[in-house]
């Protein structure tokens, strides 16, 4: 299996030029602050909750089909922030039309090098990000599972590639089938404590 890296973005369309301005007009906000995503349950849910949990302000969470829904929301002042993947704001960001105030990866992000991380930007061990990994049914033979994984190992050189994924505000990886199941197992209790933070629940 393969996993590809989706750095975050915290954008924003309100007077505030860091995060530590966002933070401090949250906490005094009256009444809280709003938030979106691309609906309950998603990892900007979670992470959107997570974050307003650990700075001690107030969100409510408003679920939309996705980015498509939540950036013109955020722009006609309907939400106040989005705590999303960086490459579904990537041009609105470059646009001017909504701030990225930092990104929750461990480093900065090539393609936008000014925005800085939450580390840096003063919110410590906050570092959040969404990967995608492939899965196959159980029982699959193994040569079939190295196969595809070497497939995406020579995809991961490709430097024409990995500049598009960077242009996005994406970051191409590679590790082993193993490396991905530990990497899940790991990450588990983060994403157990923001579900608990959010109240998400199946229906």
């Amino acid at each position: 299996m393969g996993v590809a890296e989706l750095r975050r973005g915290l954008g924003r369309a309100q007077p505030a030029r860091t995060l530590a301005e966002f933070i401090a007009w949250a906490r005094r906000k009256p009444g809280g602050i709003t938030y979106g995503s691309p609906g309950v349950g998603t990892t900007p849910h979670l992470s959107g909750a997570l974050f307003a949990k650990r700075l001690g302000f107030e969100a409510t969470h408003v679920p939309f089909r996705g980015a498509a829904q939540t950036i013109p929301a955020m722009l006609s002042g309907q939400l106040d922030f989005a705590l999303d993947n960086l490459t579904s704001y990537a041009s609105v960001i470059k646009a001017g039309q909504v701030r990225g105030l930092a990104v929750t990866s461990g480093g900065r992000v090539p393609g936008f090098p000014d925005i800085p991380t939450m580390a840096e930007a003063g919110v410590r061990d906050f570092i959040v990000t969404s990967w995608q990994s492939f899965f196959f049914p159980q029982g699959t033979p193994e040569a079939i599972v190295a196969r595809f994984s070497e497939a995406l190992r020579e995809a991961n050189q490709d430097e024409a590639l990995r500049k598009r994924f960077l242009d996005l505000g994406a970051f191409m990886t590679w590790t082993t089938p193993e490396e991905a199941r530990r990497r899940a197992h790991a990450e588990m209790p983060r994403w157990w404590e923001a579900v608990a933070i959010s109240g998400a629940r199946l229906e």
